[in-house]
């Protein structure tokens, strides 16, 4: 048997891989499942991002719940983050998102949920991988197959957010925002949250178009060099740009500058730490260590995981965390939703900048300073012996090591981090240090023993 799930979900090349008969099967495993649990008519909400396939696989994936007797609310185009709040907003048994995330338009999937809106544990995913791949269907009778229903979440969604963030604050100062949505489900609420805040804004790329026409929908510095010339050219207080699901949110500052997800994460970590007394921070093995400064003042708690925001919220969930995240731009608030979320991340930062008096500059580079540099190699062959084989080097020579995820080597003033990607033929190597002069040299370090290692690998 094999196995259907990453690190959050399935998905691949749309109608290739995920094809309409693969959601419908999807549909009657995971709603199976659900009845095998004991719930005898098992209520699932749906819905899906902008990308062309997003309504044909949707309609296949509710077509296998209903023919298995689940009752489906449908709501229809809306952020990821969204359908995880309805979902636990709703009470249902679960839920399912058709998205790709941040990947080109080419690409679609399915994320499955737990009630309170996470992403499906590891060992219910198994039973739905064990169903799905047997065809162990439990079919209704004609008159057991289930009903469905649409909601309107995207209101109910904003207002929620508002509920969490000092609103009047926010609309004294007035903050100018520009807005990238990369034509992504956050142009159904993003824009539209801002300026019920209070915000004037200024929205681009914020029509609803599957094909992604302006530009990729990773928010990377690469991907927003346009967007970062617009926020300045506008004169903005500062830009925020997102992913194809709105689940991250990237911001530029009023300089133009592109500002590194780690940093950003730390002053919404910083204010939500503060204003719980402490508390317990949980992020990932590749996130800055700007994160244990935070913590440090704030007299909390961190914990580091593997890299996935799914990974990070079960941690925040088993742990009773206070504030989680990536250095990718996903934050995620654990009592709002158990996953990252574009929309309340902005909203945080927006009540940060408003009460702080500051430009969004000044913010960041109050923050402790580190340098860090990021890179990719394109490896072939098993990626996980390779970066096996740098812990191996790395030892010989006498290094401190971290193998939580990937080979991570530690200095007293940084570190360099060598993992494996589990969705690409790509090995991603990470520096981090106090001075720039360092982060390189840590980088060169890193890339030093994955050549070595990928010669010894194929020699």
């Amino acid at each position: 048997m094999g196995r259907l799930f990453g690190t959050f979900g399935v998905r691949g090349i749309a109608n290739e891989k995920i094809t309409p008969e693969f959601a419908l099967k999807m549909g009657m495993a995971f709603g199976t499942m659900l009845k095998r649990e004991g719930r005898e008519k098992p209520l699932v909400v749906v819905g899906r991002d902008t990308r062309v396939s997003g309504e044909m696989l949707k309609s296949a994936l509710i077509s296998g719940l209903l023919s298995v007797g689940c009752d489906v609310i449908d709501v229809g185009i809306a952020p990821t983050p969204a359908i995880q709040w309805a979902t636990s907003h709703f009470k249902a048994d679960g839920g399912a998102v058709i998205t790709a995330s941040h990947n080109p338009p080419e690409y679609n999937g399915i994320k499955l949920l737990e009630p309170n809106g996470m992403g499906l544990k590891k060992e219910r995913e198994a039973v739905v991988e064990e169903v799905f791949f047997k065809e162990d269907f439990d079919r209704a009778k004609w008159d057991e197959i289930g009903e469905v229903r649409e909601e309107d979440i995207i209101k109910p969604y904003i207002e929620a957010i508002k509920s969490r963030v000092d609103v009047e604050a926010i609309r004294k100062r007035r903050p100018f925002v520009v807005v990238d949505t990369s034509n992504g489900a956050g142009s159904l609420t993003l824009p539209y949250l801002l300026r019920e805040l209070g915000c004037k804004v200024v929205s681009v790329n914020a029509h609803p178009d599957g094909h992604f026409p302006a530009r990729n929908p990773e928010p990377n510095e690469e991907n927003l060099k346009d967007f970062m010339k617009i926020v300045k050219a506008l004169g903005a207080d500062f830009g925020v740009a997102q992913d194809g699901d709105a689940d991250r949110a990237v911001f530029i500052d009023e300089n133009g500058r592109f500002i590194q997800g780690d940093k950003t994460f730390a002053l919404v970590a910083d204010a939500v730490l503060r204003e719980n007394g402490g508390g317990l921070l949980v992020t990932t093995i590749a996130t800055s260590n700007l994160l244990d400064d935070i913590a440090k003042r704030n007299n909390a708690r961190v914990m580091r995981t593997k890299v996935g925001d799914l990974i990070v919220a079960r941690a925040l969930l088993e742990h009773n965390g206070t504030i989680g995240g990536e250095e990718n731009g996903g934050v995620i608030f654990p009592d709002f939703v158990l996953g990252r979320d574009g929309a309340m991340t902005t909203a945080k930062i927006v009540e940060i900048f408003a009460k702080s008096g500051k430009k969004f500059s000044e913010l960041i580079d109050e923050l402790p300073k580190y340098y860090q540099f990021k890179t990719k190699r394109h490896v072939e062959g098993d990626r996980k012996a390779i970066v096996a084989k740098v812990a191996e080097l790395a030892r010989e020579r006498g290094y401190e090591i971290d193998t939580t995820d990937g080979t991570k080597i530690l200095f007293p003033d940084g570190w360099v981090l060598v993992r494996a990607s589990g969705t690409e033929p790509i090995i991603r190597v990470f520096s981090e240090a106090r001075s720039e002069e360092k982060a390189k040299e840590y980088l060169e370090l890193g890339l030093e023993l994955l050549s070595i290692s990928t010669r010894e690998a194929s020699g």
